[in-house]
C-alpha cells in the first residue's frame, strides 16, 4: 500500500485542482458571458503566474535541470504577457504585449544558446517523464485543439437551426443576429477549454519540478 501513497495523493490533488476548474467555469456561465476580467481568465493567469514562480524558485533546488526550469519559466512567462495583450495595449502602448513578449523571448534564446549542450541535456532527460507528457498534452491543446474548438463556423453550424427557431423576429429580422446569438457561447466553451489546458500545463509543471528536484538530490548523494 504504501508504494501506492503517493499515486493516491496525486490522484485526489489533481482531481480537487480539476473540481475548483469545474466551479470557475460554473461561477462565470452564471453570469452568462465570459469576459476579459472573468474568473476563467484570471484562473488560467494565477495558473500560469504560479507555474512559472514555481519552476524559477525550484530552478536553484533542481540544479541539474537549472536551464530547462528557466527557460519554461520564460516561456510560460510569455503566455502570461499575452494574457494581459488587452491591458497592456491600453495601459502603455500599441503592441506592448508583443514588446514585452519579444524582450522575454530575446532573453531565452540568449541564456539557451550560451548553455546550449547542458540545456538539450536536460530537455532530453526530463523529456522521457509523464510530468512532460502532462505539460506537452496541455501545450496541444492549448494551441492546436481550443483554436480548432473555437472556431466561429462551426459553432455557427451547431446553433444555426436553435436560432432560427426560438430568436424572436422585428420586421422579417431576427432581433439578435446569428454571430451575435453564437458569441457568448463559443467564448465561453473556448475559454473553458484553454482553462482545462492551462490546468493540465500546470499539473506537468509540478511533475517535473519534483521529478528534477528528486533526481538532482540523487547526483549530489
Amino acid at each position: 500500500m504504501k508504494p501506492l501513497l503517493p499515486t493516491i495523493v496525486r490522484l485526489f490533488a489533481y482531481a480537487g485542482l480539476m473540481f475548483i476548474m469545474a466551479l470557475v467555469i460554473q461561477f462565470d456561465f452564471a453570469e452568462g458571458e465570459v469576459k476579459e476580467d472573468s474568473l476563467i481568465e484570471i484562473t488560467q493567469e494565477i495558473l500560469l503566474f504560479v507555474s512559472s514562480i514555481l519552476l524559477i524558485v525550484f530552478s536553484s533546488k533542481a540544479k541539474g535541470y537549472k536551464i530547462f526550469h528557466l527557460t519554461l519559466a520564460g516561456f510560460l512567462g510569455v503566455h502570461f504577457v499575452r494574457e494581459f495583450d488587452f491591458w497592456l495595449n491600453v495601459q502603455l502602448f500599441d503592441k506592448a504585449w508583443q514588446v514585452l513578449a519579444l524582450i522575454i523571448l530575446v532573453l531565452i534564446i540568449v541564456m539557451v544558446i550560451r548553455n546550449w549542450k547542458k540545456f538539450i541535456f536536460e530537455f532530453v532527460a526530463i523529456s522521457k517523464t509523464y510530468g512532460f507528457a502532462f505539460f506537452f498534452s496541455g501545450l496541444i491543446i492549448l494551441h492546436v485543439f481550443s483554436r480548432l474548438y473555437g472556431r466561429k463556423l462551426m459553432w455557427i453550424d451547431l446553433l444555426r437551426d436553435t436560432h432560427d427557431k426560438y430568436v424572436i423576429e422585428d420586421n422579417g429580422e431576427k432581433v439578435i443576429a446569428l454571430r451575435d446569438f453564437m458569441r457568448p457561447v463559443k467564448d465561453a466553451s473556448e475559454e473553458s477549454i484553454e482553462l482545462l489546458a492551462y490546468s493540465i500545463i500546470f499539473i506537468g509543471v509540478v511533475e517535473m519540478i519534483m521529478f528534477s528536484v528528486k533526481s538532482s538530490k540523487k547526483i549530489q548523494s
